[in-house]
């Protein structure tokens, strides 16, 4: 951290505000402006929020909701202490860019060892809040709310195109259970993201480095886990932290994702630059795309910085492009047709937009790889988002 932060502290009952202290020692670098006992009232200014619980509740919830929505450029961290007992998701939801977890009991002492670490999150924080204006990259989340709409070919395909255009991308594959980028791109998952997860330590740019996988394009992977099994124990956070720093070491980062709105779907499209909405002409699949545009419409997700792909967009079903539009409400953006050299490129694990560039599939490929390449960074986080609400049992 370089300039000073200005931290304040809301705290219920549950927690020790000595050791709040502890934990948020002041210098040169961080500045505490105030500590407010009680999760009732409003934040004023500061530089970050910080929200003090023993275990996240409604009342935290409700907080943080309204910290954001009345402040969106300023980042909210939530300390509990013990296990987040499955609120983790919700607390994201509801706007938390991060969560520090205390061990249960915890002390002065214990909580003043723990402050490099909470600084380090704090400086994290305010530096994701900086975003576009930092020189990070772009980041491009690929939502295809039904299964097979060719999700995983458009971010492999786009990922070859802007690697052959000289941009450094990677690829980060978030269908956990079943992802199929590494299948896609001929990689074998030599190193996932699972491997990153349970390698221990705290990460960094040149650890996280070290479990990408090389592609012959120049693109890179970072792929999903290899069993179903391991799915479960990739975390929002844990997420949250590996986009950071992709965007701050590539060009651009692509996130090819299930064909659901997840809370790791959602926490990636609260901090992508970009969004591509991918669809095939079926009837199904228009259906859920639209059901996909009204979801970001409801985000308050920026419509300019939305593209829309239609796959086998030449195919004769019964439905035209005429259609499309009446049912969706817009123009795809690009137009990938039907080839039977797409299927082949699949089989093969090599791209089609670098095995047959020239290809009608090819040059749409790279047309929109042209289409994110030159669109300005930013604009999606100049109109505030809103989160979505789940309910879940616990």
């Amino acid at each position: 951290m370089n300039a000073s932060i200005d931290i304040l502290v809301v705290h219920d009952e549950a927690v020790d505000e000595d050791v709040i202290r502890a934990l948020l020692a002041p210098d040169a670098e961080l500045r505490i402006v105030g500590y407010l006992d009680g999760l009732g009232h409003h934040a004023p200014d500061c530089d970050v929020l910080v929200v003090a619980c023993g275990a996240y509740n409604d009342d935290a919830g409700a907080l943080i909701r309204e910290a954001v929505e009345d402040r969106p450029e300023r980042p909210v961290v939530l300390v509990t202490q013990g296990a987040p007992n499955g609120y983790v998701d919700q607390a994201f939801l509801a706007g938390a860019v991060d969560i520090v977890v205390l061990p249960q009991p915890c002390d002065v002492s214990l909580a003043g060892a723990l402050s490099h670490q909470v600084r380090f999150t704090l400086g994290k924080a305010v530096a994701r809040r900086a975003g576009a204006g930092s020189g990070e990259g772009k980041m491009v989340v690929m939502i295809g709310p039904k299964g097979g709409s060719g999700k995983t070919l458009t971010a492999t395909n786009l990922a070859a195109a802007l690697a052959h255009a000289g941009r450094s991308v990677v690829v980060v594959d978030l269908d956990l259970q079943f992802g199929d980028v590494g299948l896609a791109l001929g990689l074998a998952p030599t190193t996932t993201m699972y491997d990153l997860l349970t390698s221990g330590g705290s990460m960094d740019a040149e650890k996280l480095d070290a479990f990408l996988v090389d592609h012959p394009s120049g693109a890179r992977a970072l792929l999903a886990p290899r069993r179903p099994d391991q799915a479960g124990r990739i975390t929002v956070d844990f997420l949250r932290e590996v986009y950071v720093l992709l965007r701050a070491t590539h060009d651009v980062v692509i996130v090819d994702t299930p064909p659901a709105f997840t809370p790791e779907v959602i926490a990636a499209v609260d901090a992508s630059s970009d969004v591509c909405m991918v669809a095939m002409l079926d009837a199904l699949s228009l259906k859920n795309v639209k059901l996909g545009f009204e979801t970001l419409e409801l985000m308050g997700y920026a419509d300019g910085n939305i593209r829309f792909l239609l796959n086998r967009a030449d195919t004769s079903v019964g439905i035209t492009l005429d259609d499309v539009q009446a049912i969706i409400g817009r123009v795809p953006d690009v137009l990938v047709p039907s080839d039977r050299e797409i299927t082949r490129s699949v089989n093969e694990g090599t791209p089609v937009a670098l095995k047959h560039r020239s290809s009608d599939a090819g040059k749409a490929f790279f047309k929109l790889a042209a289409l994110i390449a030159d669109a300005p960074q930013g604009v999606a986080s100049t109109k505030r988002r809103r989160r979505l609400s789940f309910s879940r049992s616990n």
